[in-house]
């Protein structure tokens, strides 16, 4: 059940991933009040990390934070190293979304330390979620506009990246993963233009699942969209649809860009816009 719903949000089929949510969830609760073992509490958390998940690409609504507490809490019983890292990192990225950033830094940073990630030949799990904890702390960094920081942190996920060379499926995605993070940073720190030299480096096909790939292009759009090119934002949004439309569809961000190009004085070179609007639910 967590296999399925796990795919169901790789593929971002958020509609299927509603529908299941609430029973893998009760599913997972009864099956740890029942055991009582740390497995199952390993299963509730990974359960309550996916919805909160899901929850960050909606407007925040206070649900991520509920969620986010139940991942940790369950996280803390079992003996599964990286659902509570994920349970941290996920805080974490509540907290930056509620303005928090030095907090979410910390809870993102924290949990990287208590990896195993030293030796010649460490988990690659480990190795690739440390990366992932860098990249979310580098993001957090550029949001609290300390450029300089988060330039560190992601090279920080980069150098994890090269450590990951005897496995390159990971290696591959978590080296797409910071170039994808790097675009973000760049765009909430003003800097469009080196958002889009960054995403020179990363091709589609690198990215392990449509998720990543859709948000990447979103990020993409947002950096044109900043550098004052509505119709290149416009044009990647419309791959991104086509990559994901669950994706487009469903993210506050989206909404918020289309309403801005809505309101662009070229709007009217955008044929579609106005659709697009509709389909994604943007402020007209």
């Amino acid at each position: 059940m967590l296999t399925t719903a796990r795919t169901d949000f790789r593929a971002c089929r958020y509609v299927d991933l509603a529908a299941r949510l609430p029973e893998l969830i009760t599913t997972a609760e009864t099956t740890h009040q029942q055991t009582g073992d740390p497995a199952a509490a390993g299963l509730v958390a990974q359960a309550y990390n996916l919805v909160t998940r899901a929850l960050i690409k909606l407007e925040a609504s206070g649900l991520e934070w509920v969620s986010a507490d139940r991942a940790l809490r369950a996280a803390a019983g079992a003996d599964d190293p990286l659902a509570l890292a994920e349970a941290q990192r996920l805080l974490g990225s509540a907290c930056r979304r509620a303005g928090h950033h030095d907090r979410a830094q910390t809870l993102t940073m924290t949990a990287a330390d208590q990896l195993d990630v030293g030796g010649k030949a460490p988990d690659p799990r480990h190795l690739a979620l440390h990366g992932v904890l860098m990249c979310s702390a580098g993001y957090a960094a550029a949001r609290a506009g300390d450029h300089d920081r988060a330039t560190d942190l992601l090279a920080d996920a980069d150098a994890t990246a090269g450590r990951l060379g005897d496995h390159p499926a990971q290696q591959q995605a978590l080296t797409a993963n910071v170039v994808s993070h790097r675009v973000s940073a760049d765009y909430v720190l003003g800097n469009a233009g080196a958002g889009l030299y960054h995403a020179q480096a990363a091709q589609l096909g690198q990215f392990p699942d449509t998720e990543r790939r859709a948000r990447f292009l979103v990020d993409v759009a947002l950096c044109f969209a900043q550098w004052n090119k509505p119709g290149r934002a416009y044009q990647t949004l419309l791959t991104a649809e086509r990559t994901a439309p669950g994706e487009v569809r469903t993210r506050a961000t989206v909404r918020r860009l289309v309403s801005d190009l809505l309101h662009h004085p070229q709007q009217a070179s955008l044929p579609g816009l106005r659709q697009l609007a509709s389909r994604t639910h943007a402020l007209v």
